[in-house]
């Protein structure tokens, strides 16, 4: 009689224990989704920065040529770490994105500095203005993914969530 007494409350205690870490562990993963779902919304600004400076009706270059295949390679990265939902994405595609981006950023200053004489100078101003303002949204929302990525890799870690987090389906997120 004493032991079903004791064992009640202590599976009880159990019970809400489980509850509590499966809701911190829920509550991170929603924020690094949230934190990824930034980020997209912060590459794909500088996709539409790109996208409009190439329909300009200038003169095709090399320069044109290559912005557009980078905006092509950080665009697909970008879908791939979207359909991967954060948790599935493996290093190699984090480091390739990162790779896409610098690209894409060299890309675009070849095409300011190719086409300075090309575009009227008050339209590359504003190109570049809109360039460097979706550019630190996204460094920004890069950051911040990767400080909720790091926070929540580190409460799986932690030794009561690290003992149950395995068995509830929660896998280490991939820095970006």
């Amino acid at each position: 009689m004493d032991a079903t007494l004791l064992l009640w409350p202590a599976a009880a205690l159990l019970l809400c224990w489980l509850v509590g870490v499966h809701a911190r562990l829920k509550r991170l993963r929603s924020a690094c989704w949230l934190a990824v779902d930034a980020l997209d919304r912060g590459l794909q600004s500088l996709l539409l920065v790109a996208k409009e400076a190439l329909d300009r009706p200038d003169p095709a270059t090399k320069a044109h040529e290559v912005l557009t295949v980078a905006a092509l390679q950080l665009s697909l990265s970008v879908k791939t770490m979207k359909s991967a939902k954060l948790m599935a994405v493996r290093q190699e595609e984090a480091l390739a994105l990162g790779a896409q981006w610098v690209e894409m950023a060299h890309a675009w200053e070849l095409f300011c500095g190719v086409h300075q004489e090309i575009i009227e100078e008050q339209a590359l101003q504003e190109l570049r203005r809109a360039w460097d303002e979706a550019h630190n949204h996204a460094l920004f929302a890069k950051t911040t993914a990767n400080q909720v990525m790091h926070d929540y890799n580190a409460a799986l870690l932690q030794a009561p969530a690290s003992w149950v987090a395995g068995r509830m389906g929660f896998l280490p997120a991939t820095p970006l």
